[in-house]
């Protein structure tokens, strides 16, 4: 292989590479917008529950689960104010 045809195909392979890195960047900003529109679906399923929408059952331990999450949360908030006013 000429020094000529070498060089090609190292510039090929490069740019190659550089597409293939620009494609995974690209598919995991989708994904990012997959997972956040799951979220978005869930936050307004979720309020929707508590606001009295009916609901499948196999939706009620996630709900409890947030539930549980939002009070542990609550209950550290109060336990951080409590150790500041001391």
């Amino acid at each position: 292989m000429a020094f000529k045809d070498f060089v090609k195909t190292v510039k090929s392979e490069a740019g190659d590479a550089v597409e293939v890195t620009k494609l995974k960047a690209k598919i995991s900003k989708e994904k990012a917008n997959i997972k956040e529109t799951y979220e978005a679906i869930g936050e307004i399923f979720y309020n929707k529950v508590k606001e009295g929408a009916q609901m499948d059952p196999e939706f009620s331990p996630l709900v409890e689960k947030i539930d549980a999450a939002k009070e542990s949360i609550k209950n550290c908030n109060d336990e951080i104010d409590h150790v500041k006013m001391n």
